[in-house]
């Protein structure tokens, strides 16, 4: 194994969290040559990452949230491919103020109305199926 076949390897199990003992018996190296390597390694070569869609090579800036994503077209379409390894706690359970209706909406905290209809009805009609 090349020194830049080693460096990537040893960069990736860091991304993993590995120590330096699992790092040395997984690339069947000492503990000691391990830990040089990992101290060799820049800090800009762990901001190096890879697109979790389409496997792109990406880098983040230091001191800002690691990048997952190469674009938001690749956000897009990892979110919409997997919606079900979502875990989505935010529905909350309401009655619309204008028909009274039960309803449970995702994300929003603070929905009056079940939907732009009702919303839009509440305020020309003001009220007329409205109790204040």
């Amino acid at each position: 194994m090349n020194d830049n076949n080693l460096k990537t390897r040893v960069n990736e199990l860091r991304l993993k969290k590995y120590g330096y003992k699992k790092i040395a018996s997984e690339l069947q190296i000492t503990v000691s040559a391990a830990r040089y390597m990992c101290k060799k390694i820049n800090e800009e070569d762990l901001l190096v990452g890879y697109c979790e869609n389409c496997g792109l090579k990406i880098k983040s800036i230091q001191g800002k949230k690691r990048k997952k994503f190469c674009s938001d077209k690749c956000r897009w379409q990892w979110w919409n491919k997997n919606s079900n390894k979502v875990n989505k706690k935010a529905y909350y359970d309401y009655e619309c103020k204008y028909c009274k209706i039960k309803f449970r909406a995702y994300g929003n905290s603070n929905r009056v109305y079940c939907s732009h209809e009702c919303y839009i009805k509440s305020k020309t009609k003001k009220g007329e199926n409205y109790e204040s």
